[in-house]
């Protein structure tokens, strides 16, 4: 049986509600584009309206096709308030711990997963897949989001810093290091940054064009780089569960290309 055939049996036992949760998921993503504008008041821009715009940023990113449109959108929500916490909806909200707390009791109780009966959409493993796809997504988007956030507020400190450490997450994990230290030389980026990569950052850094920072500013760029990193987290711990569970989800598909593979496929 060729890959598309084996694609095409998990699909067919999967039925009408797989196609319904995947369209939901599509819907989510792209409803911003066919509301036909945005409010001018971005402080008082509804909670649906941005986790939609969240969501198209997660599956650009996703799909790697972040184009001029997005990098606008980003820089509009990153530049909505200079609270992390009403930036970041998804890392300060209920929703996203709801579900790692539920993620952590299925893969505590694998005897469910091993003994499914009936249809696998009637499974609460299933559900909770399609669940973590939809947040994963919406994770996507908003650690491009509070990246954004990060770069316009720590450049006042190290502006130089963003075009040495592209990676979000090496870029968090060395702010949080340098902080607001007067002498950035003396900055432990031992096991952060490679080698060659840590040296750029300490010779530019003793000659930046930055000042230190206030205290106020200070605890706004170190909100951001515990909210960035604790996205990043989160997304590998539900990835690893998507994961996990694709042998449910995809049997045929997974037995030939892996569970890794077959996760981004689904």
């Amino acid at each position: 049986m060729s890959l598309d055939d084996d694609l095409l049996a998990d699909l067919d036992e999967l039925g009408g509600d797989y196609d319904d949760d995947v369209d939901a998921m599509d819907v989510v993503a792209h409803s911003h584009s066919a509301s036909g504008g945005n409010s001018n008041n971005e402080e008082n821009t509804p909670l649906k309206s941005t986790s939609a715009d969240i969501a198209a940023l997660g599956e650009a990113s996703n799909s790697g096709g972040i184009g001029e449109e997005h990098e606008a959108l980003i820089s509009r929500l990153a530049s909505r308030s200079s609270d992390i916490r009403s930036i970041a909806e998804v890392c300060h909200g209920d929703e996203l711990r709801h579900l790692l707390s539920n993620i952590q009791g299925s893969q505590a109780a694998p005897e469910s997963f091993s003994q499914l009966i009936g249809r696998v959409e009637d499974s609460s493993d299933y559900q909770l897949v399609v669940q973590a796809n939809e947040m994963s997504t919406r994770i996507a988007g908003e650690i491009l989001v509070v990246h954004r956030f990060l770069l316009d507020h720590y450049k006042k400190r190290f502006p130089e810093l963003e075009t040495l450490v592209r990676n979000p997450t090496d870029y968090a994990r060395a702010v949080r290091a340098i902080g607001s230290m007067a002498d950035i030389t003396k900055a432990n980026l031992d096991g952060i940054l490679p080698n060659a990569t840590r040296m750029v950052v300490i010779v530019t850094g003793s000659t930046t064009a930055g000042r230190p920072l206030a205290s106020e500013e200070l605890q706004r760029v170190e909100g951001a780089c515990n909210c960035l990193l604790e996205l990043v987290d989160a997304k590998s711990k539900i990835v690893d569960f998507i994961e996990s569970r694709m042998p449910l989800i995809a049997p045929n598909l997974t037995a030939v290309v892996g569970s890794s593979t077959a996760a981004k496929l689904i």
